[in-house]
């Protein structure tokens, strides 16, 4: 018996740890599974914001494990700062994200 308790907690821990990746499908624990991290394709200023945008809407919304853990900061580069489509994309991202966190937090996904 003991022994099928051992082996069921490694296949939930291999599961488990398959699952998290990280921007450019990398590896990550501290990014959730279900969330694409990679930004559109565009200009690097567009990816740019978009990535950052992301980050702040994550760390903005994320739960209390995630912030626990430093997995997200508050990002926006400040030579990017006053490029329209960097700015356009840093909000667009931070919503998508921080709508994303807060469907999750509210068991809504």
């Amino acid at each position: 018996m003991k022994y099928i308790v051992n082996i069921s907690i490694v296949f939930v821990l291999i599961f488990s740890l398959s699952a998290c990746t990280g921007r450019d499908g990398a590896f990550d624990l501290r990014k959730p599974y279900s969330l694409d991290l990679t930004p559109p394709e565009g200009p690097y200023e567009y990816e740019e914001g978009w990535s950052d945008g992301c980050e702040s809407g994550m760390s903005a919304y994320a739960g209390a494990f995630y912030k626990l853990i430093g997995s997200f900061e508050l990002r926006m580069k400040p030579d990017l700062r006053s490029n329209k489509m960097y700015y356009q994309a840093w909000k667009d991202a931070f919503l998508y994200c921080a709508t994303y966190w807060e469907a999750v937090n509210n068991d809504k996904i």
